[in-house]
């Protein structure tokens, strides 16, 4: 195999490997904001489960929270009719849009929250309930 050919297999897996990356493809769409944090979703991942829909969430916060988290990247589920949702699984990141070190982790579902007391959560059900 010549020089050029090497070139450009390895042009091409590299690539490959970024496009094929999940974090990569997000593509984040601002949905609101307060003085502490913006609140962005990936339309991407919007499914919908019935009557409910999920999709990816991030949460860029202005400040590190007590645990060290700068953003949180969510998976959560709205539920159209009932004007509630749920974090299906949540990651914290030390530092801003998802990256850094994970500081914390759920991976399990956490009780469904009425989004009505929340104007971030309220923009969200609106969003996906829209999409």
């Amino acid at each position: 195999m010549n020089i050029l050919s090497k070139r450009i297999l390895i042009t091409v897996s590299l690539s490959l490997t970024i496009l094929l990356s999940q974090d990569c493809l997000a593509f984040w769409m601002k949905v609101t904001e307060t003085m502490d944090v913006s609140v962005y979703a990936d339309t991407g991942t919007i499914v919908r489960i019935g009557r409910n829909k999920r999709m990816d969430v991030l949460y860029d916060l202005r400040a590190s929270d007590s645990s060290g988290q700068r953003s949180i990247r969510s998976f959560a589920e709205f539920d159209c009719d009932n004007n509630r949702e749920k974090s299906i699984n949540a990651v914290g990141y030390s530092e801003r849009m998802g990256t850094g070190k994970v500081v914390r982790t759920m991976d399990y579902p956490s009780e469904w929250i009425p989004t009505q007391s929340n104007k971030n959560e309220q923009q969200l059900l609106y969003f996906v309930c829209a999409w």
